[in-house]
């Protein structure tokens, strides 16, 4: 009976645990992080009788956790990978929502500031359309700063909710490691306390919501916890030990973060975070917020950068340039935050273009004339030759030239509009050798006059000329108001009147410098045997008479003394050079020994002078300057020049002086320059194949007729000095709305429409994606559940199992103890 009683007591001690074990399963069914526990019973050792054995009982053996380390992994494989979708797809939709508003997003006003540019073109006197463009102007800025301002919002959004994250994180890797102290009193796992397991498990799955780990298990369950590529990089959790993350302004790129664990320890540079919650919000920050904020600059930066472009081209309403119509504050410069109006007074709004036509109202034809500029581009050189170029004060530079018997010409280049004080000189010059310039359209204006072969040989489009270019002499050599355009151009031998520095004589302080009048010192004088003939050269713009030879020093000066009464100078002699000087009264006059229609450098050089052409002040036009020579052998030339530098431009040339285009004929017309009465160009209408209407080109001007003009038609053109004139500014800025000018051939609207639409790609992407790893985690989290989660009516048939066998165990004892009674009861 006392056996009966033991094995009846050891089942109800067994039972008895596990159906504490069943309640606590029941208890912790909604408990986060739970596992299911199952109790494991064992039979007692038996006892021999005689020849057998007999059964002792049951014991309570373990109470084991249901767990999967595989499940358990996969949970927070698909934990991570969700969780990096949520926030993506949050912030995604939230950027598609202000980029797509109309009260905040570009398009709107990129078409209100287009549309009153339009309404603009067609009335550029209007001043209420140009106070209109000016307000949808500064709009259009202020929605640049208003967006940059919203990607600002969401930037510091992320960057502090990734922070908050990375927080959490070192708060849970620390925990873990108190967790791994813990488990150091046991060398199993098995004997761990299961909750101290699942306290283990939960945190490693709310890590793993935060950011992608890798763990390994030591026997006795502590964790090693790495965000690494491998487990032996990016350690955060190693035996009791946890380290720190860091998160913080990178120092290449000011919109990025980057994160270090251990930063005051042992730093080490964690790879990129592509999963997990933090890897959503840095995969919104690095694929779509910052490359967004980049485009919003772009745009930014390229509309103000064509738009300024087109408005310093214009005219405004007081005929002045136009300047910036948009700038970047000095503190965010070239950026949509920084983006500002300049321009406050509607009257600045360079609405017209610098040049406008006017039609003659008696001109018999029909033809109307519409005038616009193009920055032109001619064959040959585009400035002056090698060193030349680079000669400006106080450079010097030089140039050898050759010339062949089939190329009886070299090309200096051409000096441009706009250059000042050009000073080249031909040096030794040999008997047939000589400058030759002439403008783009053939005007000739110093050297000799060219005969036909020359001229076929030099107007040419590849020496730089105008297409259609015809030769003139009338300007050649020409002095005084007959030069062309009225420059001071002039070729010869110069002398500048003089300055000489002035001190006070008792302090030694500067004085003003003082005039001094002009000398013209030669080179060495060399005699020679042929005479001068008249007319070959002139002093200040007198012919000298011809001089017999041979030639001596003291001949020459006392020829040129003869005249002084004429030209104003007198001539000497010393240490063997001539000598031309003004009286010492005269301190404004220069002197200038020039060549005759009949003479050549040659002439100069036997008189001790160099051949250098000089132009006083700016140059009104191109000029292309030539060295030919005409002895019909091959020859060089060296060439020096200098000059002070380049004002303005061959636009703002045409500009200042108003140009007439008179037809000479159906076909023929010329090109005056009216202030000084100058024909800078006669040429035959041109042709063109891509036009059904008859168009001419002078210097970057484009004029376009309506019809075909006729005899006696003139068309004059100034610079739109009232800036109403012409609308071609507005026009230009229209046509910007148009044009591909952004990467990928886009316009500027479609470039920033793409943008929306790849953020609202990625939406869409991120949306499915949600979707299928939504899907992924419920399956992981089903496997999970159906090894370690706790099911009610499971543990309700085993509660029901383990009672009856509680009470059947109870029911044993009870037998015992009544057998046990009933033998005591016996007498």
């Amino acid at each position: 009976m006392s056996d009966m009683l033991s094995i009846g007591s050891s089942g109800v001690n067994a039972y008895q645990r596990a159906l504490a074990t069943v309640s606590n399963n029941i208890a912790n069914v909604n408990t986060e992080g739970y596992t299911r526990q199952d109790v494991s019973l064992a039979s007692n050792q038996p006892r021999q009788m005689g020849g057998s054995y007999l059964g002792t009982g049951a014991r309570f053996d373990a109470v084991q956790r249901q767990y999967d380390a595989f499940v358990e992994s996969n949970l927070r494989n698909s934990n991570s990978d969700l969780q990096s979708q949520k926030p993506l797809l949050s912030y995604v939709n939230r950027l598609i929502d202000v980029m797509g508003d109309e009260s905040i997003g570009l398009t709107t006003a990129m078409n209100l500031f287009f549309e009153s540019a339009r309404d603009l073109a067609s009335d550029p006197a209007s001043i209420v359309s140009r106070s209109t463009f000016l307000r949808d102007a500064d709009g259009l800025a202020a929605r640049f700063r208003q967006l940059a301002g919203q990607f600002d919002l969401l930037d510091n959004e992320t960057r502090q909710s990734v922070e908050t994250d990375v927080g959490q994180i070192n708060s849970l890797t620390q925990q873990l490691g108190l967790l791994n102290k813990q488990m150091v009193k046991h060398s199993s796992a098995s004997n761990q306390p299961s909750e101290l397991l699942d306290q283990r498990d939960r945190l490693l799955r709310e890590l793993s919501g935060l950011i992608a780990v890798k763990t390994r298990f030591e026997d006795n369950g502590a964790v090693l916890v790495s965000v690494g590529d491998t487990l032996d990089q990016g350690i955060l959790v190693q035996k009791t030990t946890s380290r720190a993350i860091s998160v913080s302004q990178s120092s290449i790129d000011s919109n990025k973060l980057e994160f270090i664990i251990d930063a005051y320890g042992q730093p080490e540079t964690m790879p990129g975070i592509s999963s997990g919650k933090i890897g959503g919000v840095m995969n919104f920050r690095d694929q779509v917020l910052n490359p967004a904020s980049n485009s919003l600059n772009d745009l930014a930066e390229v509309m103000a950068r064509e738009i300024n472009a087109v408005h310093r081209e214009g005219v405004d309403a007081e005929g002045l340039l136009g300047g910036d119509l948009f700038s970047f504050s000095a503190d965010k410069p070239l950026q949509a935050s920084g983006m500002q109006m300049m321009v406050q007074d509607a009257n600045r709004v360079a609405a017209a273009g610098q040049f406008r036509v006017i039609d003659n109202p008696l001109n018999s034809g029909t033809a109307q004339a519409r005038v616009s500029y193009e920055t032109p581009g001619f064959s040959g050189p585009t400035s002056l030759q090698g060193d030349l170029a680079l000669a400006q004060m106080p450079q010097i530079g030089s140039v050898t030239v050759s010339t062949t018997s089939s190329q009886p010409f070299a090309s200096l280049g051409v000096a441009t509009a706009g250059i000042n004080n050009l000073s080249l000189t031909l040096q030794n010059p040999t008997a047939n050798q000589s400058f030759q310039v002439l403008t783009r359209d053939g005007r000739h204006i110093l050297g000799q006059a060219l005969t036909a072969d020359e001229q076929a040989l030099l107007i040419k489009s590849g020496n730089g000329m105008e297409a259609g270019a015809t030769y003139s002499s009338a300007n050649l050599n020409a002095s005084g108001a007959s030069t062309y355009l009225e420059m001071d151009i002039f070729m010869g031998a110069k002398a500048e009147v003089g300055w000489i520095q002035q001190f006070n004589t008792t302090t030694g302080d500067l004085l003003a410098p003082q005039k001094t009048p002009a000398v013209l010192t030669g080179n060495t004088f060399v005699s020679s045997s042929a005479g001068i003939a008249a007319g070959a050269l002139t002093l200040n713009g007198k012919p000298l008479p011809a001089l017999a030879g041979p030639l001596t020093l003291s001949s020459v000066v006392n020829w040129l003394n003869t005249e002084t009464a004429t030209t104003g100078i007198t001539a000497s002699e010393s240490a063997g050079r001539l000598v031309l000087s003004r009286p010492s009264n005269n301190t404004t006059d220069d002197i200038r020994l020039g060549m005759g229609s009949n003479g050549t450098p040659a002439d100069l050089s036997r008189l001790g002078f160099d051949t250098r052409i000089a132009i006083q002040g700016v140059a009104k036009d191109d000029l292309l300057i030539f060295v030919t020579d005409r002895s019909g052998a091959a020859s060089s030339a060296t060439v020096s020049g200098q000059f002070t530098g380049i004002e303005g431009s061959m636009k703002q040339s045409l500009r200042a002086s108003p140009l007439q285009v008179t037809f000479t004929s159906d076909a023929q017309y010329k090109i005056v320059d009216t202030t000084t009465d100058t024909v800078v160009a006669e040429r035959s209408l041109q042709t063109n194949t891509n036009s059904t209407t008859p168009t001419l080109s002078y210097r970057g001007l484009k004029l376009e007729f309506s019809t075909a003009p006729r005899a006696g038609d003139v068309f004059t053109i100034d610079g739109n000095k009232d800036g109403i004139g012409n609308n071609e500014a507005m026009l230009r800025l229209v046509a910007l709305e148009d044009e591909a000018i952004m990467p990928g051939g886009l316009t500027m609207t479609e470039a920033y429409i793409e943008r929306v639409n790849q953020v609202g790609s990625v939406a869409r992407q991120a949306a499915i994606a949600e979707q299928a790893l939504s899907v992924v985690y419920q399956q992981a989290q089903e496997a999970r559940d159906g090894i370690s989660g706790v099911s009610l009516d499971e543990e309700a048939s085993a509660l029901v199992r383990f009672q009856q066998a509680y009470q059947a165990n109870a029911k044993v004892m009870q037998t015992a103890m009544a057998l046990f009674d009933a033998i005591l009861q016996v007498r």
